[in-house]
């Protein structure tokens, strides 16, 4: 390498592998970091630890600041990777540059920045994986994961479930995949940024997001329907209001809707039958609320809950309603 000493090129590949993720975004983006960092590190060791040096300061006390100014520095957000470099760089430069530290740094920036730009253009020429299709399928799991959910709770209504904890731990469980299943959208729509592959694939991208979207505001319906069956069940348990007493066919419908509404959530995205799986949660909503009506006798506050959870699973078909054929 030109302007560099060649007994320091071994940080070439180092460079290369600090460029090599996934996606040929984040590669070149994370290469840049890299860069500025380096250049940080290197400006504090010549600048501040070879400065504080020649000015007679300890070299233990040197290395301490020169150390703890680099993870100050650090730990800016906006340098990404890069700041992971500051701290480590500055030490290089004091104890293995040594005498000749411009010389050493200048043969450090360039052999690592040669490698991270070998890094990024083999990411490019081998033509980067696009994640489209394996987003999708995780956005497929949790649909399924989604709906399995709501018949569980179905069915702990349908027999007055007491113990509620292992239904709490599986509806946390449901948020923490949503969350995780997020991250692998996200990853997906960035490995399409100057991938060759993603030529045409903007539909399942924005397919993606949107079931993504949806499905996010399905845990959070879902989340708040397991609250409300709770409190019917409390409520039912202990007998201090009157929509704790939902018995006959107000149950039976309650739990038809959300078994109707789980059926919607699991049907693929535009499939044949979906219409239909459509108009049955909707007729079970709607039967739902007569059967409610009658309960409470024109007494609507005596099934506030109950009501409640109907505004839930209405919420959660409409989620549904636009990937209907």
């Amino acid at each position: 390498m030109p302007f560099a000493d060649q007994k320091y090129a071994y940080y070439a590949p180092v460079g290369a592998v600090i460029s090599m993720y996934p996606t040929l975004a984040r590669s070149a983006r994370s290469g840049l970091q890299t860069l500025i960092g380096l250049a940080i590190g290197i400006a504090i060791g010549l600048g501040l630890g070879i400065g504080l040096l020649l000015a007679g300061v300890p070299s233990a006390v040197v290395v301490g600041l020169v150390a703890g100014f680099g993870m100050l520095l650090g730990g800016l957000r906006l340098l990404g990777v890069g700041g992971d470099w500051i701290t480590l760089t500055a030490l290089f430069v004091l104890l293995v540059g040594g005498g000749g530290a411009e010389d050493y740094s200048l043969s450090y920036l360039i052999n690592v920045g040669f490698g991270i730009l070998v890094g990024v253009v083999i990411n490019l020429l081998v033509v980067p994986p696009l994640f489209l299709r394996k987003a999708a399928h995780k956005l497929t799991m949790l649909r399924d994961m989604v709906a399995h959910h709501m018949r569980e709770l179905a069915d702990a209504f349908a027999h007055g479930a007491q113990n509620d904890d292992d239904l709490r731990a599986a509806t946390d469980r449901l948020a923490a995949t949503a969350a995780a299943v997020r991250g692998e959208v996200q990853e997906a729509n960035e490995s399409r940024r100057g991938n060759p592959r993603s030529r045409g694939q903007g539909g399942q991208a924005e397919e993606n997001y949107r079931r993504m979207r949806a499905l996010e505001r399905t845990v959070f319906f879902v989340r708040d329907l397991a609250d409300v069956l709770l409190l019917i069940e409390q409520a039912e348990s202990t007998g201090d209001v009157a929509d704790g007493d939902l018995e006959g066919r107000a149950r039976r419908q309650l739990v038809s809707a959300i078994e109707r509404a789980a059926a919607l959530v699991e049907a693929p995205v535009n499939s044949k039958g979906s219409r239909d799986l459509m108009v049955a949660a909707d007729s079970a909503i709607d039967s739902l609320v007569h059967s409610l009506d009658e309960h409470a006798g024109g007494q609507p506050s005596e099934v506030a809950n109950a009501l409640a959870a109907t505004v839930t699973i209405r919420r959660i078909i409409e989620a549904s309603r636009p990937f209907v054929e």
